[in-house]
Parts: C-alpha cells; sequence; structure tokens
C-alpha cells in the first residue's frame, strides 16, 4: 500500500505533463493554421512564423519554395531583435496604448510585425508588393489574430 500512495504523485506529474504537452501542441496546431491562412492572403508573402518573446520560432516559417535572403545566423538575430523591440515598445503601453503592428518597407522585402499577448506574428512580403496591398494584409491578418475571419 505504501509502494502505491508514493508512485500516486509520479503518476500525477505523468498526468499533468501530458496534458500541458497535449495543451502545447494544440496552440502549435492552432498557430501553424494561422500562418497557412496569412499565406493564402497574398502570394507575394514569403514568410510567416511565430516567435515567442524571445524570438524563437515557434510556428511556420518560409513559404515552401523561397529561398531566404539572410543567413541562418543572420535569420535568428532578426527574429531577437524583432522580440527585443517588442519589449520596447511596451514601455509606452500605459501612455500610447497597445502596438498592434509594425510595417516596414526595405529595398528587398517589406516585413508586417503583428503583437499578440506572449507571441509575435512575423510576415514578409516580396518588395513588389504595394504598401496599399501591404495594408489590406495587415487588415486580414489582424481580423484572424482577434478571431473575426
Amino acid at each position: 500500500m505504501l509502494m502505491a500512495l508514493k508512485a500516486l504523485p509520479l503518476l500525477l506529474w505523468v498526468s499533468n505533463k501530458n496534458s500541458i504537452k497535449r495543451a502545447f501542441v494544440t496552440i502549435c496546431m492552432d498557430f501553424e493554421k494561422l500562418c497557412d491562412q496569412v499565406f493564402a492572403l497574398n502570394d507575394g508573402i514569403r514568410y510567416a512564423g511565430i516567435i515567442d518573446d524571445a524570438g524563437v520560432l515557434v510556428a511556420g516559417g518560409m513559404r515552401e519554395g523561397i529561398n531566404s535572403i539572410v543567413s541562418e545566423t543572420d535569420e535568428e538575430l532578426f527574429l531577437t531583435q524583432t522580440a527585443l523591440r517588442k519589449s520596447m515598445r511596451e514601455r509606452f503601453d500605459s501612455s500610447m496604448g497597445r502596438a498592434r503592428f509594425a510595417y516596414v518597407e526595405r529595398e528587398r522585402i517589406s516585413v508586417l510585425t503583428f503583437y499578440m499577448n506572449e507571441r509575435i506574428l512575423l510576415v514578409t512580403l516580396e518588395p513588389n508588393i504595394e504598401s496599399h496591398t501591404a495594408m489590406d494584409i495587415a487588415d486580414d491578418a489582424l481580423e484572424m489574430i482577434n478571431g473575426k475571419s
């Protein structure tokens, strides 16, 4: 009887660990679905990924058949910097309100960054995508994030 009681906490821990793992897998699958939905918005979307507050990619990535314009090391640095910029923007949330998204046009790529609680949706676009089209993509992505589509 004493051995059975000692095993009980271990069984509960394993059960809870599996529940946490199932919840994590469900969340990741939802993030993958979100990335797939973002890709479906426009063929000019190169990248749709979800990163955490440390800049670690948790779902999505480069569109199939598209090569990154940066090295793997630079991509990791870019994701980390994106997470850092989010934390820096949060400094002004109380006075200016939460940032919903940011848009940057570069010569070779455009970037949409959407701020979601503890995660970030990062979307990159081909440079030929017009600004007004990027804003349409942003509006649609915000609706997806907020559960309105």
